[in-house]
């Protein structure tokens, strides 16, 4: 499906008028005339996933986490430029209400949530004059109804309280939309996968590989469970200590007893694996390179560095300033962690050029794979892997350990094949949730997830501030605070419509 989302996401902008959020999440009106055909709908539908995944810009969903979730984290220490935007983002400033990252992470999302409300007010108004078959007519809505509730989970867990827009709207209407408390968010999200669910299909063939599956959003809802049942800190976050970890297993466990999925025996080949071989895929965002109206990913580029690329003889890419790895987060792996070596550079040689030289900077390699490069920064070939089998594994071990079902020797199983892998010790007995939290960060690492589990631990400001304490030797990182969980809303946003919307608190 890459090359397929792609081509006719491209096409579907150039003759539907491009619905660009700028100030208010809202709707800038639909072509009245463009909805007549079942080609035109899928073209919809394509560009309904193109911005929710890709983004409306240089950004898409995999840049976001690693610069929102990954950066913000313990597993950095990106503090060493302020002119960058990820400084202010890993040093816990309260005035980055006008950042780059945390902007498109509103505008983005907005832009798909008014491109799927404008398909189902479409195929609703439509549909049964338009599709022969119910079924197809079914699976559209259920794709627009996941990619919805994909863009207001992604919302909620950056932002907290959001405005909740289920219709397309005009300027003036959206202008009257405040910011909607988090558990009604939460309705709809709910809403829409459960309504969604019975209507994707457990698999699609290679020409629709990146749609989303059954399984897919099986996986969402379970996080959104879980996401609901952690503590809440205190604040208006999407945590809200519900206890549904029953729930959330649930709806995992069917993803394990589908037989669709396996946990990869060779940890570096789950990143260089693609498309229906690689049964990790659970919910992935697929890029292709070279193609003629669009471009593969960049991703991989956030986390780089410019000596590194060159070491493994590719142009440059823009990674002009590393964003090293923490000290406490490197001496958690054995020597012999496959982990470690595949996604971790931690010496590495430049022949000749403007990098040449040897370097021992600590920095992310995972995904970073030189045969999937295209014609430049922006044109790599590489899918990233939004929910992969072993962390759908690793939650329900999370689950369980909170009395979601079950049991201790379940855990201790997962963990121990996971350390298999992983090639160090399968000695895992009675694991706690730190520890499994602890394994999670050696196994997940560079894959945006880290900020969202320190939030489920219930321990994420202290870890946070006693991991400044340990490394911050040059005082640049502010005192994590509960309100530094979520980030502010984008002050273009605050100033578009005076008193409409509040700031989150500690922010300027």
């Amino acid at each position: 499906m890459k090359k397929y989302i792609y081509l006719l996401a491209a096409l579907f902008a150039l003759i539907s008028c491009e619905d660009e959020l700028t100030q208010l999440p809202l709707s800038q009106g639909t072509i009245e005339n463009f909805y007549a055909t079942p080609g035109d709908f899928i073209q919809a539908r394509n560009a309904t996933y193109s911005v929710a995944f890709h983004g409306a810009g240089t950004y898409g969903y995999a840049n976001r986490v690693l610069n929102l979730s990954e950066t913000r984290s313990d597993n950095l220490m990106a503090t060493t430029q302020a002119s960058r935007d990820w400084e202010g983002i890993n040093s816990f400033y309260t005035s980055i209400s006008s950042n780059t990252y945390i902007k498109e992470a509103y505008t983005s999302n907005y832009n798909a949530i008014n491109k799927a409300n404008q398909l189902l007010e479409k195929i609703a108004e439509k549909g049964d004059q338009i599709f022969t078959n119910p079924a197809d007519k079914a699976a559209m809505v259920a794709e627009a109804r996941f990619l919805r509730a994909f863009c207001y989970f992604d919302l909620i867990r950056w932002f907290g309280r959001v405005p909740l827009i289920d219709k397309t709207m005009t300027a003036p209407e959206a202008a009257k939309i405040k910011r909607t408390p988090v558990i009604d968010v939460y309705k709809l999200i709910i809403s829409d996968l459960e309504l969604a669910i019975p209507d994707l299909l457990p698999t699609y063939d290679a020409a629709n590989y990146g749609r989303v599956t059954k399984y897919g959003a099986k996986a969402l809802l379970g996080l959104v469970y879980m996401t609901r049942s952690s503590a809440t800190y205190g604040i208006d976050g999407a945590t809200l200590g519900l206890n549904e970890w029953d729930k959330a297993y649930q709806q995992l466990n069917d993803i394990k007893t589908s037989g669709l999925y396996a946990l990869g025996t060779d940890y570096d080949a789950i990143f260089k694996v693609e498309g229906l071989t690689n049964k990790e895929n659970v919910l992935t965002i697929p890029y292709t390179q070279n193609l003629p109206l669009a471009v593969g990913g960049n991703f991989m580029v956030e986390l780089g560095y410019e000596p590194y690329f060159a070491s493994v003889n590719l142009s440059a890419q823009g990674a002009l300033e590393a964003r090293p790895i923490s000290t406490g987060f490197l001496n958690l792996f054995a020597a012999t962690d496959k982990r470690k070596l595949s996604g971790i550079a931690t010496s590495y040689t430049v022949a000749t050029g403007t990098y040449k030289g040897s370097y021992t900077l600590p920095v992310f390699k995972k995904y970073i794979d030189p045969a999937r490069y295209g014609n430049g920064r922006e044109d790599w070939g590489v899918d990233f892997m939004v929910t992969r089998y072993t962390d759908v594994l690793m939650m329900m071990a999370e689950c369980t350990l909170h009395g979601g079902g079950g049991s201790q020797a379940e855990v201790d199983d997962i963990v121990n094949k996971v350390r298999t892998r992983a090639g160090v010790p399968a000695n895992a007995a009675n694991i706690t949730l730190d520890q499994l939290f602890t394994e999670r960060r050696k196994e997940f690492f560079s894959e945006g997830t880290r900020w969202f589990d320190l939030i489920r631990s219930g321990k994420a400001v202290t870890i946070m501030n006693d991991w400044k304490a340990a490394e911050d030797t040059e005082g640049k990182i502010r005192i994590i605070e509960n309100n530094s969980l979520l980030y502010p809303i984008p002050l273009s946003e605050i100033l578009a419509v005076p008193g409409l919307y509040d700031q989150n608190p500690g922010y300027d």
